[in-house]
């Protein structure tokens, strides 16, 4: 038995968002830029279609404001994303993708497609779809109010 089939289930979760990432972002690096790396895709993991705000992005990233507006930063600087003024209130901005950024995406759903095809060829398509099923419900499970328990569903 490996050291990997005892780890505990954050362990291995997190070991395998890493890997994904690590693969997706060798590949996004090779053909968008050298400076990408992982982090960056909390901007695009919860960037809307019609825009966010930064204060939005690191809310739903988990992150601070400053943290994710230079993020922001160096994807803008990439040419991946602008700021714009927000339509809803002039006084504020929302973060876009910008033709550039649209085709990344589109380049990485092709590979995240590829890395999944990938496990589906290692664990065969009902194991597969019983990984996503199972981590459907692991997702539904810790989202929900704990019995007795206080505050809000977790996202």
């Amino acid at each position: 038995m490996s050291t990997l089939e005892r780890s505990s289930l954050l362990k291995l979760l997190t070991l395998a968002v890493r890997a994904v990432e690590d693969e997706l972002n060798a590949d996004l690096r090779a053909r968008l830029s050298d400076d990408l790396r992982p982090a960056h895709y909390a901007v695009f993991r919860y960037l809307d279609p019609a825009g966010s705000r930064v204060g939005e992005l690191a809310q739903a990233a988990g992150m601070t404001q400053q943290s994710m507006g230079e993020l922001v930063g160096q994807l803008e600087s990439a040419g991946l994303v602008r700021r714009q003024v927000d339509p809803a209130d002039r006084r504020a901005r929302q973060v876009v993708c910008t033709p550039a950024g649209r085709a990344a995406l589109t380049l990485a759903g092709e590979r995240i497609t590829g890395i999944e095809n990938r496990i589906a060829g290692a664990v065969g398509e009902a194991g597969m779809g019983e990984l996503l099923n199972l981590l459907t419900r692991v997702v539904d499970v810790l989202g929900e109010p704990q019995a007795g328990g206080v505050g809000e569903p977790r996202r």
